[in-house]
């Protein structure tokens, strides 16, 4: 299959080759054939595309995660292990540009390679083409991902199925305490630990890096208890 073809599956027709070719290009390659670039700036671009367009997507259909919960969401789907997984489910290793030595050792499959590449393309895309078109791409590539996974969880609350149980046993004892707070040098962040109380007892305790997530943590673990003691 060549370039051309590939691309020509999620509906795009290339504009500029040369930045495609790039976008493909392992420096292995690169050094056998006297080949001046490769996909490493390029993938420094496509990851910060990918950043905005998962935040955008994040922010939109998950309403009622924190801010904690959509950051941690996104590492977890902009990081290497995901992005293989995409590449590897588009077929993207079949058109990457290795030098022999990491084709007998089958750099085609290797995470580290697929992931940067999938960068490098997505950036190439954005460069090449209209947003509609990177959208597209998107969609049918990480969002794809993202749908088929569960992430249904983040915008489930929490707090307030809790709140509901308690209504209906016509309760009123619910409290939420913020038991500490500790500033997380390396991320500059302030993560607080929250429990939940009812009938002046601890049922559920949580952590986050806001005290909404760190409530919605500890609301989880009160329901998670009493389900368990309903059994």
């Amino acid at each position: 299959m060549t370039m051309h073809e590939f691309f020509e599956n999620f509906g795009i027709k290339i504009n500029d080759s040369k930045i495609f070719s790039t976008a493909l290009t392992h420096n292995s390659y690169a050094n056998e054939t006297k080949t001046k670039e490769t996909y490493q700036r390029l993938e420094f671009l496509g990851d910060a595309v990918l950043q905005m367009y998962v935040s955008k997507f994040l922010y939109l259909n998950f309403t009622n995660a924190p801010e904690g919960k959509l950051t941690k969401t996104r590492s977890d789907i902009v990081r290497q292990e995901t992005l293989s997984e995409i590449a590897k489910m588009i077929d993207l290793g079949k058109i990457i540009r290795l030098g022999q030595g990491e084709i007998k050792s089958k750099g085609y499959e290797k995470p580290s390679i697929l992931s940067d590449v999938y960068e490098a393309v997505t950036a190439a895309i954005y460069l090449d083409q209209t947003e509609e078109v990177l959208i597209s791409w998107i969609k049918s590539t990480i969002f794809k991902y993202i749908e088929k996974n569960d992430y249904k969880e983040l915008n489930h609350d929490y707090k307030s199925e809790l709140q509901e149980i308690i209504q209906a046993e016509i309760r009123s004892d619910l409290e939420y305490k913020v038991e500490s707070q500790k500033h997380i040098e390396k991320d500059n962040k302030i993560e607080y630990t929250v429990s939940v109380n009812l009938d002046g007892k601890k049922y559920g305790i949580g952590t986050g890096f806001s005290k909404q997530e760190a409530s919605q943590n500890a609301a989880k673990d009160c329901l998670n208890k009493l389900k368990k003691s309903a059994k």
